[in-house]
């Protein structure tokens, strides 16, 4: 009888604790994300802007009231996935959708009503989007009604999806067929952006093996630096910049530090990086320094002085900083305000 009542009022089962993040499954991770975006989509004051009256699978604009940021939406359906958002938690989160996605459903469910929202959506434009629920890849739109002359090109991509390696050739390739042909095509931001790293790290992975196939007679041996490089280091320093992390374990006097100046070199020639933070024990800081001029012709400073010194140091333009590990822990604030593109951390 007790555990009837119980019932009755809801309390027969304990109540579920807010377990931390840490204790939650993978799917009760993305339940209890998507949960918190559904309710700031639902409280947060946002407007929204509709980029064409006469259909909902177009694009919006969502201005935030708190932040006063504008995004853009592209509603493509109701599944996660399928629309696209220019908000950074979007490209962050995995989900496939994100709190402006999510108001933008329920604004175009209003105006349009339900009917019109279980219509699929079918592309009147070909389009090349990212999709983030998952890992993330890129997808093509193709319109149902193509010329004939596009029509043997596109069918084959028709639920295609581009990860990484041949397959992103292959879509640069399409991508230079239709500039060349003078067709439309829309390319969004991150989508372009995907793009340009897949192919740069594509690349970069064919001058490393060139490099390792004959270390001993490439012309990098003496351009690199401003010193030849021995073959074991600039092989070294290819398999390190080709890792994107990497440890160097050469033994003690091997050149462990030509090494470490000259990926940060490679990579500054080849990757467009412009910012290396160097992180050694406080007694190697001036020693680091000199190797870096004997071997190097960029810029060094060594961090040092009272916090608003230090931090205005990593606002600095110097090509490398070096500082110690103690400072790296004072100084998480202004360090990570300062992203470096590189990082060499030297064992204590």
């Amino acid at each position: 009888m007790v555990l009837e009542e119980k019932f009755s009022l809801g309390l027969s089962t304990e109540p579920r604790e807010n377990l931390p993040w840490e204790l939650l499954t993978e799917p009760e991770l993305d339940a209890r994300a998507l949960a918190e975006r559904e309710q700031r989509a639902a409280e947060e004051p946002m407007q929204v802007k509709a980029g064409a009256p006469h259909s909902p699978w177009v694009d919006y604009t969502v201005a935030s009231a708190i932040s006063g940021k504008s995004y853009r939406v592209a509603l493509r359906g109701l599944a996660r996935g399928q629309s696209y958002c220019t908000c950074p938690d979007f490209r962050r989160n995995h989900l496939g959708t994100c709190k402006h996605v999510m108001r933008v459903i329920k604004f175009a469910t209003q105006k349009h009503g339900a009917a019109a929202m279980a219509k699929l959506w079918k592309p009147d434009a070909l389009a090349i989007h990212a999709r983030y629920d998952g890992e993330l890849r890129l997808a093509l739109d193709i319109p149902s009604r193509l010329k004939p002359a596009l029509k043997s090109l596109l069918d084959p991509w028709r639920g295609r999806e581009v990860r990484a390696g041949a397959a992103v050739k292959e879509l640069y390739e399409l991508i230079k067929t239709l500039t060349h042909a003078g067709e439309d095509f829309v390319i969004y931001p991150d989508a372009e952006e995907f793009l340009n790293a897949e192919l740069h790290q594509l690349q970069m992975a064919d001058l490393i093996a060139e490099i390792r196939r004959d270390p001993k007679n490439h012309p990098l041996r003496t351009t690199l630096l401003n010193a030849e490089l021995l073959p074991y280091q600039i092989d070294g320093i290819a398999f390190a910049a080709g890792q994107g992390r990497a440890v160097l374990a050469d033994e003690m006097g091997l050149g462990k530090t030509i090494q470490g100046v000259g990926v940060a070199e490679f990579l500054a020639q080849h990757s467009g990086i412009r910012r290396v933070l160097v992180i050694c024990p406080a007694s190697l800081k001036s020693q680091w320094r000199n190797e870096i001029h004997k071997f190097s012709g960029r810029s060094v400073q060594l961090i040092g002085g009272k916090l608003a010194e230090r931090a205005a140091l990593y606002q600095n333009e110097a090509f490398f900083t070096v500082c110690n590990y103690e400072q790296v822990l004072r100084d998480y604030l202004p360090s990570t305000n300062w992203p470096p593109r590189c990082w060499i951390r030297i064992p204590i």
